[in-house]
């Protein structure tokens, strides 16, 4: 989700959500930010990331691996 707060903002909000653990991309004034939340009950693994970009490894309970990247989109 592209958020266009800073990270410590978006941290708490994502707290507030009920989302203990997350990724918080800083935005550049008041362009992009970016956030990935998500329950305990998943690993994620941080490959890579942007001011444009997160890129993770999702393991789900059982083994089930499966790679999601989101993207902001540079119009916005």
């Amino acid at each position: 989700m592209e958020t266009k707060i800073n990270k410590f903002k978006m941290e708490k909000v994502r707290q507030r959500c009920g989302y203990q653990s997350g990724i918080d991309v800083e935005s550049l004034g008041s362009r992009g930010g970016l956030s990935l939340a998500w329950q305990c009950d998943v690993n994620i693994a941080l490959k890579s990331f942007s001011h444009r970009h997160i890129d993770v490894i999702v393991e789900e309970d059982g083994g089930k691996k499966w790679r999601l990247t989101g993207f902001m989109d540079p119009h916005t």
